[in-house]
């Protein structure tokens, strides 16, 4: 995905918070910065040390959440699986925020592994409040032109910080086995696709601009695709708003 920095400075920035539970800070001078590991669904993330981490119990009041019915998906293995849709209305979680609390929920963001899951998953979210739409472009303001593009709920995909190739090494923070993918392809018709530029995904990847998260999206109406993602864009209290919603994926029914 293109990156969404400038957009999002340009919606508002939040005041800097401090650094969550369950993290341990470590220097990386290649990058000048500071940063801190945290364990989501037993795989281990290195992440900016300003990011805040939270149970659903101490989340700040302004981070505001609806969990949509819990569903049912029968995979093709024949196993049922549950989900839950939850929509942020301020879209002040980014992709770790929410990882960690669909873990604490019992589950872990969403995995897709056949085009019916994929259909099913897209169909609870078929709708634009679930989708971060970059603004409308205006000549002299400073803001780069990312074409009015959408991004959507964030999903379970994730590739190693090392990686460098945009379409290899992707994994699941489920555990599954990568095989299903629906990444977007360049349309370019004007309506669903009007970015001028190839927008296949994945474009992006690595540690160099940290598009190295999954999410629904990249085409300018709410689409069943998949596009590679910054994964600080909604960061609370730092960069957002900028994702609407996630879907967390339960392999047995929540209590």
């Amino acid at each position: 995905m293109i990156d969404a920095r400038n957009c999002l400075a340009a919606v508002g920035l939040f005041a800097l918070c401090s650094v969550g539970a369950q993290a341990s800070s470590e220097s990386t001078t290649s990058q000048q910065k500071t940063t801190q590991t945290v364990t989501i669904n037993s795989v281990d993330f290195k992440v900016a040390d300003y990011y805040e981490f939270f149970t659903w119990e101490t989340l700040p009041s302004d981070v505001l959440y609806e969990k949509e019915p819990l569903q049912t998906f029968i995979n093709t293995n024949g196993d049922k699986h549950y989900y839950h849709v939850v929509y942020l209305p301020n879209g002040n979680l980014n992709w770790f925020q929410a990882a960690k609390l669909a873990e604490e929920a019992g589950g872990y963001l969403a995995s897709i592994t056949s085009e019916a899951e994929n259909s099913f998953l897209f169909s609870l979210i078929d709708d634009p409040k679930y989708f971060f739409q970059f603004p409308k472009h205006v000549e002299g303001s400073g803001r780069a032109n990312h074409y009015e593009i959408m991004i959507g709920p964030m999903l379970g995909g994730y590739q190693p910080e090392d990686a460098t190739i945009p379409d290899a090494d992707w994994h699941w923070l489920s555990g599954e086995e990568w095989s299903y993918t629906n990444w977007a392809q360049n349309l370019d018709d004007g309506v669903i696709d009007k970015d001028p530029r190839n927008n296949t995904q994945p474009n992006d990847s690595g540690k160099e601009k940290s598009q190295r998260i999954l999410g629904f999206g990249e085409l300018n109406q709410p689409v069943p695709t998949w596009g590679d993602y910054s994964d600080d864009a909604g960061t609370y209290g730092r960069r957002g708003p900028g994702r609407y919603g996630f879907i967390i994926e339960y392999n047995s029914k929540p209590e």
